[in-house]
């Protein structure tokens, strides 16, 4: 396809004074000296990725958001384009240089006179420590921590409940299995598919306020985290209870070997659960990933080969007068056991075939009968080892679905380089956060490279076609490198069979500030909600680019 030429409003963008030189404008009014206007303009290097304007600016208020950006961002969202970034025009201000041979721009800041560098600076103090409040509410104000956070107080409020009115070890292994239970039934594929397609269901007419909690649903996660912490809060009470007793039993010599077979396996289980716990701090789950995944799964299997072990064991405690398979700790472990073990018997091995879209990307189609749309299925080399989840787009005849696998590390990179004749596949699919479209009115769909892939299951889906027939706004903002190369065309076909008018960047030579544009384009369509699928970085910086606006976005919870 040819790259259109700009428009007048590209033009008229170009001539726009860009938020972000504002910022470096009042940063260094202070330091100003007493030059004339009419003089000569000093340069400053500016990075050529830092072409978003300041989050400061655009968090004053939306309406001078807008006034600020309607002009800079007008040529952006002009539709049924493809622009290449060099770095991108439609960022840079008339009378900046590109440096030659450098990812350098020089940029020209007029210096304000020193009368007013006091004021300007104590100005930026104030935007810098707003920004930074923003930052951290934003932050850790999400559904995910949330659902985290409440999860453990209501459970560290029931702690102190228990503790100070009805402390027997029966209600605090109760607490632990119930808390444990939870944790797992809540990562079960049937069980998130069922609350999908329940919450999917949820009217769109409904107040927006409403639609924007329900579809925070996909934060599931925080359930899993929030119980799993709690249970072993719990056990350490348990624990502690035990200790004093063996103490007890200890000091008037009536320890017998059954005790201390209790008090051993009590210990073991618990350093089973901080070992899991730990591991899966955010951080550490990040840099040592193939640890958590090991000691995720391996000392998950351990520490419920330990319980069972410690449920016999203490049924022989001359104290416990009730029979072991009247217990409900017995039962509930039972229960958790069972869900544990329901994955592995779901399992198959599929034959695949591999087809090179890039250098860092394939496209894998595997048998699979009306596959789901906007579903997630996990993969594998080796079960026993790690699995990694992709979006599916079913096929048009319904006979098999794909996915598109891109290099984010060891395992995808030998996928793309040395293909398997198959791999080992988690049934049944489960949806992911796409699946709640059907709640809002308008949507834009965000992506950058093979994010594209899940975004693709979602345009193919009657979900999609329904938003249309009704006359719901479907937009798409995708950034890609080399977007009109062959190997996307297919991507570019079923983007556009939606949305005739997709605003699609070439990365080529630079990258544009994919937040801004998500939330410029947001604004100025009035789209009810943004989606977007990208990387943790991306993610993060769309979804709270919009919701500090006032709007809806959702992504991915990596941390999950």
């Amino acid at each position: 396809m040819e790259t259109p030429q700009p428009s007048t409003a590209d033009s008229a963008y170009q001539h726009q004074t860009h938020p972000s030189i504002e910022l470096v404008h009042l940063c260094l009014s202070e330091h100003a000296t007493s030059q004339t206007l009419d003089e000569e303009v000093p340069m400053h290097p500016l990075r050529a990725d830092t072409t978003g304007p300041s989050d400061d600016l655009l968090h004053r208020s939306r309406s001078s958001t807008l006034q600020k950006s309607s002009g800079l961002s007008r040529g952006l969202t002009s539709q049924n384009t493809t622009r290449p970034l060099n770095p991108p025009a439609s960022h840079i201000p008339s009378g900046t240089q590109r440096v030659q041979g450098s990812n350098s721009i020089r940029v020209g800041i007029t210096e304000a006179p020193s009368s007013h560098g006091e004021s300007q600076s104590r100005l930026a103090q104030k935007l810098t420590l707003a920004r930074r409040v923003e930052k951290f509410w934003l932050h850790w104000s999400t559904a995910y921590r949330l659902i985290i956070a409440y999860t453990v107080l209501v459970n560290g409020c029931l702690i102190v409940y228990i503790m100070n009115r009805h402390r027997t070890p029966s209600n605090l292994l109760i607490a632990t299995s119930t808390n444990l239970l939870v944790a797992v039934a809540i990562r079960q594929e049937d069980l998130i598919n069922a609350i999908f397609t329940f919450f999917a269901k949820t009217p769109s007419t409904w107040p927006l306020g409403l639609r924007k909690v329900i579809a925070d649903v996909h934060h599931y996660g925080g359930l899993h985290i929030g119980c799993a912490v709690s249970a072993l809060f719990w056990y350490i009470a348990f624990v502690a209870d035990s200790t004093v007793k063996i103490v007890h039993h200890q000091h008037s010599s009536t320890m017998t070997p059954w005790l201390w077979g209790s008090i051993v396996t009590s210990y073991a289980f618990m350093v089973c659960l901080v070992a899991v716990c730990i591991t899966a701090h955010p951080r550490l789950r990040a840099k040592f990933h193939n640890t958590f995944e090991h000691t995720h799964r391996f000392g998950g299997w351990l520490a419920l080969v330990v319980l069972w072990i410690n449920s016999g064991v203490a049924s022989h405690d001359p104290a416990n007068t009730t029979r072991l398979y009247k217990t409900a700790p017995l039962w509930l472990l039972l229960t958790t056991t069972c869900l544990v073990i329901l994955p592995w018997l779901r399992i198959r091995r599929v034959p695949i075939t591999t087809q090179l879209v890039s250098a860092r990307e394939v496209k894998i189609t595997f048998p699979y009968a009306n596959m789901p749309y906007t579903s997630t299925v996990k993969f594998s080399r080796s079960p026993l080892d790690e699995w990694h989840a992709f979006a599916t787009t079913p096929s048009p005849d319904t006979t098999s679905a794909t996915i598109i696998v891109s290099q984010a590390g060891d395992w995808t990179r030998t996928i793309i380089n040395a293909p398997p004749p198959t791999l080992w596949m988690r049934n049944p699919p489960t949806q992911n956060f796409l699946a709640l479209t059907p709640l809002f009115s308008s949507l834009l769909l965000v992506a950058t490279g093979a994010g594209i892939g899940p975004v693709l299951s979602l345009l193919t889906s009657p979900t999609i076609r329904r938003m249309r027939d009704a006359g719901r706004l479907v937009k798409v903002l995708w950034t890609v490198y080399a977007p009109e190369a062959e190997h996307w065309r297919f991507v570019q076909d079923i983007i556009r069979a939606v949305d005739p008018e997709p605003v699609i960047y070439d990365s080529r030579q630079a990258r544009p500030d994919v937040a801004f544009e998500a939330k410029y384009l947001a604004s100025t369509r009035e789209i009810e909600a943004v989606m977007v699928v990208s990387n943790p970085g991306v993610t993060a910086a769309v979804v709270r680019g919009v919701k500090a606006q006032g709007g809806c976005a959702y992504g991915a919870v990596f941390d999950s």
